[in-house]
């Protein structure tokens, strides 16, 4: 599958990343889905292809897709802890670019995806931009961060309810430990986080669906689990 390759900068002009895009099929794209942690979609999952296989088939809308590049570990580390600078650049810039190229794009309703931390930037984006993205795929989501910052905060965010995919192994059951490069703690388990911050989101009405698959913290479930995850978050 060919994907084009671009790069996107903030109007800030902090930030930039390499984005990979799959354009939607012919027609009439229905809206915009953005993968963070798009090396590990493209490079470990095949999500591409997958992606225009269940578009061809009429079994998930037709989205114009977009594969953002974390660069590296450090960045990792900077920008999916609920990073205010780096979700107003995903939300605002990177669509107001993809909108310029394709004006019959809807200005909201979009979907976004990541895994690990990346599923926890996912979700705090969504939670901070309701008005563009309804859709949030979270697989083993961080939701441990700060000592579960965000699900602490999830009844103090903006009302409008959204569709939410969270995902995690039952063996994801580690805490007190340190993870490189920048030595972030995690003092709770990620099982338990993902449950309660499931559940936070079930209080304030978001519909959500909440997978428990057998595992660890690792690609084959992630992996495995996309096709159905796309087709309910639609």
């Amino acid at each position: 599958m060919k994907l084009e390759e671009h790069q996107v900068g903030s109007s800030s002009g902090t930030c930039s990343r390499r984005i990979r895009l799959l354009e939607a099929p012919a027609g009439s794209p229905r809206g915009i889905a953005v993968f963070l942690d798009g090396e590990c979609y493209v490079e470990k999952m095949a999500a591409p292809d997958l992606i225009r296989g269940l578009q061809r088939r009429g079994e998930i809308p037709p989205r114009t897709c977009v594969f953002v590049s974390h660069v590296d570990a450090a960045s990792r580390h900077r920008d999916f802890p609920c990073n205010e600078c780096y979700a107003e650049f995903i939300a605002t810039d990177l669509i107001r670019w993809i909108r310029e190229r394709s004006p019959e794009l809807p200005e909201g309703g979009h979907f976004i995806g990541g895994t690990s931390l990346a599923g926890l930037a996912a979700a705090f984006i969504t939670l901070s931009y309701p008005q563009v993205f309804s859709r949030c795929l979270s697989q083993s989501g961080s939701f441990w961060w700060e000592d579960e910052r965000l699900t602490g905060r999830v009844a103090e965010m903006p009302g409008q309810k959204s569709k939410f995919w969270i995902s995690v192994g039952d063996r994801e059951t580690q805490s007190g430990i340190s993870h490189q490069p920048s030595g972030m703690r995690q003092e709770v388990a990620q099982l338990p986080a993902c449950e309660r911050f499931a559940e936070a989101l079930k209080t304030q009405g978001h519909e959500v669906a909440f997978r428990l698959h057998p595992g660890v913290h690792e690609i084959n479930p992630w992996r495995d689990e996309l096709p159905d995850a796309l087709r309910w978050l639609g």
